[in-house]
């Protein structure tokens, strides 16, 4: 028996974790690589794309840049209304229920220098948050990004799994 439940909760833990909502910035508006280029971006190519969501109606996270860049201004998507500084707490109502799969909250103008960036916790806050639609804040994961290293997109996939075995599972609930 007892081994049934440990089964069930850890199954249940493994579902949830597969069914969060996740915010990245990526290159595309289909959210499929976090591989940017250096340089100039007049909005053409750093979205910023709640994912996994099955109903939201807004986001608060900051997104670190790599040490160089200079980001200028953050558009939200169409009527969305955003509020704060990109950098340090920016927060984006989407103005109703949005219950896409991939919310595209909006684009970055900046330059944009090479190395490693982030999307984290706003300031003050312990983690990347948004609002369910029935308006209660919960908790979700950022990605990261890469700027100007060619061959790795460098996305931090919330869904992927590695490979273990069933005995440091159960190590896990000892």
């Amino acid at each position: 028996m007892k081994k049934v439940l440990l089964l069930m909760v850890a199954v249940l833990m493994i579902s949830s974790v597969a069914m969060a909502d996740h915010v990245g910035m990526y290159n595309d508006q289909a959210g499929t690589s976090c591989l940017l280029a250096p340089g100039f971006d007049s909005g053409t190519y750093g979205f910023i794309i709640h994912k996994f969501s099955v109903g939201a109606t807004g986001v608060r996270f900051k997104v670190n840049f790599p040490a160089g860049s200079s980001v200028f201004a953050f558009t939200p998507s169409g009527a969305f209304s955003a509020l704060g500084v990109l950098t340090s707490d920016m927060s984006v109502g989407y103005g109703g229920c949005q219950n896409s799969g991939a919310i595209v909250v909006g684009s970055i103008v900046a330059s944009l220098a090479p190395g490693a960036g982030a999307v984290v916790a706003a300031d003050l806050q312990t983690s990347v948050v948004f609002t369910d639609c029935g308006f209660t804040q919960k908790d979700c994961t950022g990605g990261t990004f890469t700027i100007g290293a060619s061959g790795s997109t460098a996305c931090t996939d919330p869904n992927a799994t590695e490979p273990t075995t069933w005995g440091s599972v159960k190590a896990l609930y000892r």
